[in-house]
């Protein structure tokens, strides 16, 4: 119990009465890999003032491994983080600095990554069933989760079986550390919380024949509506409909007397045509004090009546857990507001189709309705802290989420967004823009968007973004892509951005590997041992003042005679741009040669420039292989043992999947570093942990002799197997 509180708690200082009168607090927030570090003192500290940090597992004896110094993010204020530590483990911490005196060394937990059962009571909801049941069994299950969550107490279950539950519950107990209340669906069966109004009965009529725009009786004015269970475009007023002044295909407008829609063919609505709209704004809320309640499997859909809708609104809550659920059509998959901590979203699905299709325009110029994202982050004076977002698919979106608070009295505090998947995105893959301090975007893998990671703003800092690959941006509206977005109209600033081993690519025509556009208040951004590669210019710069930092990058662009605009000057060479500006005086220019990027494979291959040539990065890259870090994403394989009993040599392996549209079949591509292993058993998994295929290779890829859509489109993991060491991918399949 005491570690757990070192973990969460402001510590005070413990030391000599000197170094009290300037040292105010040391405080530590872990979260299940990561710890983030916040020193402040009573007064202001010298410009250039430093605070190394190195930490250990928690034994005298073992050696302290440097991490990632902390940043001076005010006169008075340091904060950074400790990266990639294992789960569940006390770790000792020790800060070097003159500021400080002697070293200080502290003690702090990773939070426990396991997943409490409750062993409480188990209730039933089913459609057939009644309230007035006892809800022990589906024999005698209830009607309502409204009326299961009103009796549950801590350490029950509540399942639901197979239906549309068309109600919204507001959550009125919480669980406990060692008792949570689980929601969950039935083994097997696809329970839906449903927003949608079963009392809506459309009766069509000609509105204006020209415009093919038909209305129908509708006293609600639903933000939101649907055609064939996707999304309609809200149109800000009926002329605009009726003129379709945004280009749209189809689109609604509602007044409180009637519903007009166009939908995408001329003539009336038919039988096949199904329109329908929300009647409620949210399915569950967690509120203020809510703790350990889990919500699993269940899929969670069409709520938009009023604004501000979402599936999952934590309000204040704490320690809950959404796993493994599908969200969609809500506008929002799961909100948070005020002081939610530790919260976790995993293993689920986001999608708002087809918004990912629509004008670019007609949503930012016209209702602004869409601008939200799988998982937002309401602003608030309270800040939200240590909550994480993993192992997730964000697809056909306009944005993927919004991480921070645009509150900076209540900024986002040790957030981890990490080993997501976001696709097919019609403006920001992520957003900070708002106010943050050591939050960690990493391991993600961001696919088809105008633009990757929106840091516009980031106040407060730092914002770490490594790890991550950004593929295939393009131009939406006139507006040409990026993997990362800097200017903004605000007036909170940009601070201390670390960019580092992240790989860009796009084959687009016309896209910058890299791009700053408008000069917007921003300071300390740092870059290293990133691939940044373009069709038009591998780097550009267009304001005159750009302070940034620099260097150790892969620099590629396939258009002969650009490299890199710096304040519009063009510098076909890196030599010539580093004389310039001072920036990537170790820049490498050239192409990467990635394994295979057309396939998705962006290892570097045994030929790359850029393998081994990234700089040392204490905390981010200490593991590499040979001679030093590569520069990118990845390095060349993942340390793993093959039978710790017979040998002590590692060996490296990776997985790469990818599936080819023309033949139909899936790909799975392996690299092994040890030459004595001949042959590889590989195992695909869906996430529900259904095997669905097995096979060995003994050659440096497996093709999976079945179609693609045999798998169905979906996250899947893949498993390549040596003897007892196993190693693990996911992939998706997509439409």
């Amino acid at each position: 119990m005491i570690r757990l509180l070192l973990s969460f708690l402001v510590i005070p200082l413990l030391a000599t009465p000197a170094l009290c009168q300037q040292v105010q607090a040391v405080s530590y927030i872990a979260t299940f890999n990561n710890i983030g570090i916040d020193v402040t003192f009573a007064s202001a500290t010298p410009a250039g003032s430093t605070i190394e940090v190195a930490v250990n597992n928690g034994q005298a004896s073992q050696a302290w491994r440097g991490s990632h110094p902390l940043s001076r993010v005010a006169p008075n204020r340091f904060a950074g983080s400790v990266f990639s530590l294992a789960s569940g483990t006390l770790y000792s911490i020790r800060l070097r600095s003159t500021l400080i005196g002697p070293d200080r060394i502290d003690t702090v937990s990773t939070r426990k990554d396991s997943i409490v059962q409750p062993t409480g009571a188990v209730y039933h909801v089913a459609k057939d069933g009644s309230d007035a049941n006892n809800g022990t069994s589906q024999a005698t299950a209830f009607a309502t989760l409204g009326h299961a969550v009103a009796i549950a107490q801590p350490g029950a279950t509540i399942v639901l079986h197979t239906g549309h539950y068309h109600e919204s519950v507001d959550l009125p107990r919480s669980g406990t550390v060692s008792s949570p209340i689980l929601i969950r669906n039935a083994s097997g069966e696809t329970a839906v919380l449903d927003g949608r109004d079963t009392a809506f009965a459309p009766a069509w009529s000609v509105y204006n024949a020209t415009a093919n725009v038909y209305r129908t009786p509708c006293t609600a004015q639903p933000f939101l509506a649907y055609y064939n269970g996707q999304h309609l475009f809200a149109n800000p007023t009926l002329a605009d409909l009726v003129s379709n002044t945004w280009t749209m295909q189809s689109g609604f407008f509602s007044d409180g007397t009637w519903l007009y829609v166009r939908l995408p063919h001329t003539g009336a609505p038919t039988p096949a045509d199904t329109v329908t709209i929300p009647g409620l704004t949210t399915a569950i809320t967690c509120g203020t004090g809510r703790q350990f309640i889990q919500i699993k499997g269940l899929e969670i859909c069409y709520y938009g009546l009023d604004a501000y809708s979402r599936g999952i609104y934590f309000d204040g809550a704490s320690f809950n857990l959404v796993d493994s659920c599908f969200l969609h059509h809500s506008g929002v998959g799961v909100a948070f507001k005020r002081a939610c901590a530790f919260n976790t979203v995993q293993r689920c699905n986001f999608t708002e189709s087809p918004i990912d299709t629509w004008n670019w325009s007609a949503v930012k110029e016209g209702t602004g309705y869409y601008e939200a994202g799988g998982v937002v982050v309401y602003g608030s004076p309270s800040a939200n802290t240590g909550n994480v977002i993993r192992s997730n698919h964000f697809f056909h979106m306009f944005d993927g989420s919004h991480l921070y608070s645009d509150d900076g009295a209540g900024p986002t505090t040790n957030m981890d967004f990490h080993d997501n998947i976001v696709e097919y995105v019609n403006d920001d893959c992520i957003e900070t823009d708002g106010a943050g301090s050591n939050c960690r975007i990493y391991n993600n893998t961001f696919r088809t968007f105008l633009t990757g990671v929106s840091v516009a703003p980031a106040a407060g800092g730092p914002t770490y973004i490594f790890r991550n690959l950004f593929s295939g941006w393009e131009t939406h509206s006139g507006y040409v892509g990026y993997p990362v977005k800097f200017n903004v109209s605000s007036p909170l600033s940009i601070d201390w951005v670390y960019l580092y081993h992240n790989t860009c690519y796009t084959s687009v025509a016309g896209q910058p590997g890299f791009l700053f556009k408008e000069y917007s208040n921003w300071d300390n951004i740092i870059s290293r041992n990133n691939i940044y590669a373009g069709t038009g210019n591998a780097f550009e710069s267009w304001p005159t003042q750009n302070p940034v930092d620099f260097d150790y990058d892969g620099l590629f662009t396939n258009t002969t005679g650009k490299l890199v605009i710096w304040a519009n000057v063009n510098y076909p060479t890196v030599a010539g741009f580093f004389a310039a500006s001072g920036q990537e005086q170790h820049g490498i220019a050239g192409d990467p040669r990635f394994v295979d990027a057309a396939a998705g494979d962006f290892h570097l291959s045994a030929q790359s420039p850029l393998a081994d040539k990234g700089v040392l990065i204490p905390g981010i890259n200490d593991d590499f292989r040979d001679s030093g870090p590569d520069i990118g994403r990845f390095e060349r394989g993942a340390a793993g043992v093959i039978d710790a009993t017979a040998r002590t040599e590692t060996m490296r392996v990776h997985l790469t999947m990818y599936s080819d549209k023309a033949t139909g079949r899936l790909t799975i591509r392996f690299f092994i570093g040890d030459a004595a292993v001949k042959s590889v058993s590989i195992r695909v998994y869906s996430l529900t942990g259904e095997l669905v295929y097995r096979g060995k290779s003994t050659g440096g890829a497996i093709v999976i002799g079945r179609e693609c859509r045999g798998f169905g489109p979906g996250t899947y993991v893949a498993q390549a197997a040596v003897g007892a060491a196993t190693w693990r991918a996911r992939f998706v399949i997509t439409r």
